[in-house]
């Protein structure tokens, strides 16, 4: 059984109360039961468990027999993903959501096809929903949030990451170099471009804005592959996998 996130003002008196899309989750796919086992995890990163003690039309109560505290990532990693085709960039985002990365922020470059804005708001919903749902699965202590798309020249400015990098096969300087040269970090920021690749202006204004090209050795990764593989690169080398 997957955990679930719950808010802080859900529980008290030992009992938490399970609503809207993971109490349907919960009754419709999951079919639980009372007293099957419940792993539930709040804002601060607690984990608390205990048996199912009633299901009603709208919710299900939990009692609470016990809790542990789990600490919040060390390392905090921002994923600038820009926008590819539709399931790549699900498959992105519920990937680097399960190896570790604390945000996703589409990204809108030269290259990218944006869709209107309605739509990417649509989007937006569902990219979350994945991202939540990565995160139950493989159990961490804290959710992963998809913000709003930003247009390149945006992303590239507002980030204070400690090390910024950006994918680009034609770098000089491979990207274990790169993070053994930055030494001791706790934050990243790692923008990945689009299926065409970033243009010789935007690799100019990155590296003007304080960001590093690497590239990642001999071979070209997919842009939903490089998603998955650089955060787990970046994590690993900073002592957290």
């Amino acid at each position: 059984m997957p955990q679930f996130f719950i808010k802080q003002q859900n529980m008290g008196q030992g009992i938490a109360r399970v609503e809207g899309d993971d109490y349907r989750h919960l009754v419709r796919v999951r079919r639980i039961k009372s007293g099957n086992i419940l792993y539930l995890t709040d804002e601060t990163g607690t984990m608390y468990y205990g048996p199912v003690t009633e299901i009603a039309r709208d919710h299900v109560k939990v009692s609470i027999t016990g809790s542990y505290e789990r600490p919040l990532p060390g390392l905090n990693i921002s994923l600038y993903m820009c926008l590819i085709k539709g399931a790549n960039f699900e498959f992105a985002i519920q990937k680097a959501a399960e190896v570790g990365v604390n945000r996703i922020i589409p990204v809108i470059s030269e290259r990218t096809v944006p869709d209107p804005e309605r739509k990417l708001e649509q989007k937006r919903e569902r990219w979350n929903r994945i991202a939540a749902e990565a995160c139950k699965q493989c159990m961490r202590s804290s959710t992963v949030h998809v913000g709003l798309p930003l247009p390149f020249a945006d992303a590239i400015t507002i980030d204070i990451s400690q090390v910024k990098i950006i994918g680009h096969p034609g770098a000089s300087t491979g990207i274990r170099e790169h993070l053994v040269s930055c030494g001791a970090y706790s934050s990243a920021g790692i923008i990945i471009g689009p299926e065409g690749g970033f243009s010789a202006v935007e690799l100019e204004a990155a590296c003007g804005a304080g960001w590093s090209t690497v590239n990642f050795g001999f071979t070209h990764l997919r842009a939903e592959t490089a998603a998955v593989v650089i955060p787990a690169l970046v994590i690993f080398n900073g002592g957290k996998l």
